[in-house]
């Protein structure tokens, strides 16, 4: 049965009410024609439960914003979206393409800082997010009582003689969710090893983000990324955020995560008074056997409001640095590896208490 308006209903009853199901919820394609998101393909999904967001086929299938129930919840920042052949590489660069969003994925060959390794240079992040996707399919179709809307496409990260890596995605959600699934599935359809550093920037602003907000995670341990996280308090107050901050500079922190007997876990952001008094939050949940790593984003400048909760297969410490310590994470030749993320937004102190008590539950295992 699918849930809309507070009520259940079968395919039937709802079809009797609607000439098209796009009257209630749907999945909508378009291209950007102006500056330089000009080209750049999106699809835009209102889920007719209060959530809208969009993503991007012609950038990673990464998603540059969400709304839930007339409030958005991602930050966006100043470079707007730009078209892949904006990108830049090296050092830093990545940054002039980094619109943030709900979502930037990082990877797949190196994610985190600038780095060289094996004399090669890697920038900021790595190329994955300004990939276009191909294969993109759209499905919304009456799936087992519910009303489905899946997007699906691939992205390639090969050059020739070196890595030969394919990352195929779907995003799916159904009629009155206030929620998506993500899974992505990375190839190696090369023979031989490679680097399989998958990093999950999921970046949130105002007003969800605000000096009430909370990370709402089971944490057993927290460590500093270096000296500027540890100043002021910083692994103690990383939880809250404070108000905006001029000239604030980025702290960042690396979470152990509880999970239960199969390794599932989660993090959430979670705020009593997003604005208008009225609680907002939303949670991500992820298998540590697939994403064994949280790192967390505190960057409350002002102008540059967010944080960011970021799943990963490692650190994001940059791919040289993580092979001297013996953290690389590999995907062998001809392998696959699956991962998993669902998207839960919730907008009542009910849910927010139900996420610290089970944060809590799985700490104390």
């Amino acid at each position: 049965m699918a849930t809309y308006l507070g009520r259940d209903w079968d395919r039937e009853k709802l079809s009797a009410l609607v000439g098209d199901m796009r009257q209630i919820a749907g999945a909508y394609p378009y291209v950007y024609t102006d500056g330089k998101a000009d080209g750049v393909r999106g699809v835009r999904f209102d889920t007719g439960g209060g959530l809208q967001f969009t993503v991007l086929p012609g950038r990673g299938m990464d998603i540059p914003e969400a709304v839930y129930k007339g409030k958005p919840v991602s930050f966006v920042s100043g470079t707007g979206i730009t078209a892949p052949g904006y990108y830049e590489e090296p050092g830093l660069r990545w940054l002039r393409s980094f619109f943030a969003g709900l979502l930037t994925t990082c990877g797949i060959v190196n994610s985190g800082a600038p780095t060289v390794d094996g004399g090669v240079p890697f920038g900021l992040h790595g190329r994955v997010s300004n990939a276009g996707a191909e294969n993109v399919c759209l499905e919304q179709e009456w799936k087992n009582g519910d009303y489905v809307m899946r997007l699906k496409g691939t992205m390639r990260e090969s050059q020739a003689l070196f890595e030969n890596l394919a990352l195929t995605r779907s995003i799916e959600t159904t009629l009155g969710s206030s929620g998506f699934i993500l899974h992505d599935v990375v190839e190696n359809r090369g023979f031989e090893p490679e680097p399989l550093l998958m990093l999950y920037h999921i970046n949130f602003g105002f007003p969800l983000l605000g000096p009430r907000a909370r990370v709402i995670a089971p944490v057993v341990k927290t460590e500093p990324r270096d000296e500027e996280a540890r100043k002021d308090r910083g692994v103690e107050e990383c939880m809250t955020y404070p108000e905006p901050v001029p000239g604030y500079q980025e702290k960042v922190f690396f979470h152990t995560l509880a999970a239960d007997k199969d390794g599932n876990t989660f993090a959430a952001l979670f705020n009593p008074e997003a604005g208008d008094s009225a609680p907002l939050g939303c949670a991500i949940r992820f298998n540590m056997n697939e994403l064994p790593m949280l790192t967390q984003w505190k960057m409350p400048r002002k102008g540059f409001y967010v944080t960011g909760l970021e799943p990963g297969t490692v650190t994001p410490l940059g791919r040289g640095a993580l092979r001297e310590s013996g953290g690389l994470c590999m995907i062998e030749g001809r392998q696959r590896y699956s991962i998993t993320i669902r998207f839960e937004f919730i907008d009542s102190a009910e849910r927010g208490r139900a996420l610290e008590q089970e944060a809590h539950a799985l700490t104390s295992k």
